[in-house]
């Protein structure tokens, strides 16, 4: 736990440990939010998935974030969010740079854009644990999810397996000294993916 928050990772992951493409498009990474018919929605996202009845179950079993901290690499691939990161929490973005010229947008529902911008990682996890107010932290981006691993905060890896081998991309996982061990996996069988949840085994 970090400043008594849960501090999580989640991931649509190749069976080769790619969560995207070498030119970041995730190709069949996402096929399985729109394998179903149960319409479900994630608060800030403007279009509804279309999951099976089994992965809408798990997608609506999971905490939603008390905060996010991205890396500035998601960030620029999805411009963003346009002002509404996932599931509309506060968000810290990792990065060395300033935020963009054109930044912050204008939102679709005129409310203030819920980003900050911090240079460090404890910068950005002290800041996240006072917008999550105890609530989960949501870490996403290869690179911050590796330092997290590195750092020891990271409680739960969400693994969403999906049957496919890109055979070269960004890989979640990188290299570290010394062996992370889990605790047993919870196995959710969904259409097109299989969901795995890991909590580090303290």
């Amino acid at each position: 736990m970090y400043r008594n928050c849960r501090v999580s990772a989640q991931f649509s992951m190749s069976l080769d440990g790619f969560i995207a493409r070498d030119d970041d498009s995730v190709g069949p990474l996402f096929d399985w939010y729109e394998a179903g018919d149960v319409e479900t929605w994630m608060p800030g996202h403007p279009v509804p998935f279309h999951l099976s009845e089994a992965d809408a179950a798990y997608w609506n079993s999971l905490p939603r974030e008390g905060a996010f901290i991205s890396g500035r690499r998601l960030f620029d691939i999805t411009n963003g969010w346009g002002g509404h990161p996932p599931n509309e929490s506060p968000t810290v973005v990792l990065t060395h740079r300033e935020p963009p010229a054109d930044w912050p947008p204008t939102r679709r529902d005129g409310e203030p854009v819920p980003f900050e911008f911090a240079g460090d990682l404890d910068t950005a996890l002290e800041r996240a644990a006072v917008l999550a107010a105890g609530g989960e932290i949501g870490v996403a981006g290869a690179d911050v999810v590796q330092q997290c691993l590195r750092h020891g905060v990271v409680d739960e890896l969400r693994v969403d397996l999906v049957p496919v081998l890109l055979g070269s991309g960004i890989p979640w996982f990188g290299a570290r000294e010394g062996d992370l061990l889990f605790d047993e996996p919870v196995i959710v069988p969904g259409t097109r993916v299989t969901h795995l949840i890991y909590r580090v085994r303290r």
